[in-house]
């Protein structure tokens, strides 16, 4: 009896389409909240499994996955993503998020904002902490201020003035300094196994 094989991973823009016509829905909207989850992940303060994580990226879809199948080509494609993030957020000046823009070429960083925020509520307790320091927490808010979830605006609004629009305009240009900056941070918490932040 043959093994069956595995089917290729998918290219970005066919995972694109299948966040967008897959039934149900799957948690993330599309490849840039993907993208913006997946740079939570892999910059945060805990290291965590695709086990732990792939639920909230498809969804019950993961329960229909199999060798050879499209949702494990699904799968291996995100997977491949997170390793990538991973990988270039070891080099500064690497990493770049992959915005949503208009067809008249503005930049929209919200769907990449709820992705980095839907990776830091898998692990709230880790990330509070980094909330408080300077040299995390306005990195942090950096990249929440362009949220697009009703309560996290109130919070943010609640808890700095908002800022002039003109600058919100461009505020997407520092989003990889505070992704950096973040990572840098975490770096050495994130890579000790005897951490807290690292206990199952």
């Amino acid at each position: 009896m043959k093994r069956p094989k595995r089917a290729k991973p998918l290219t970005l823009e066919q995972l694109e389409v299948w966040f967008e016509k897959t039934d149900p829905a799957p948690p993330c909207r599309d490849v840039s909240m993907l993208n913006g989850f997946l740079t939570g992940l892999a910059a945060g303060p805990a290291f965590l499994l695709p086990n732990d994580w792939m639920f909230h990226v498809i969804g019950d879809h993961e329960k229909r996955a199999f060798i050879g199948n499209k949702i494990q080509a699904v799968i291996d494609t995100i997977v491949d993503h997170y390793n990538l993030i991973a990988h270039q957020l070891t080099a500064p000046g690497r990493y770049a998020p992959m915005l949503m823009r208009t067809d008249e070429g503005g930049v929209l960083a919200g769907d990449w904002a709820d992705g980095f925020f839907g990776a830091i509520s898998l692990r709230l307790e880790e990330w509070a902490p980094l909330f408080a320091q300077k040299q995390t927490g306005e990195p942090i808010m950096a990249i929440l201020l362009h949220c697009t979830k009703p309560e996290l605006i109130q919070m943010i609004s609640t808890a700095f003035p908002k800022p002039p629009e003109t600058i919100l305009k461009d505020a997407w240009r520092a989003l990889p300094f505070a992704v950096e900056g973040i990572y840098a941070h975490c770096k050495p918490v994130r890579f000790n196994p005897l951490s807290p932040a690292n206990d199952a």
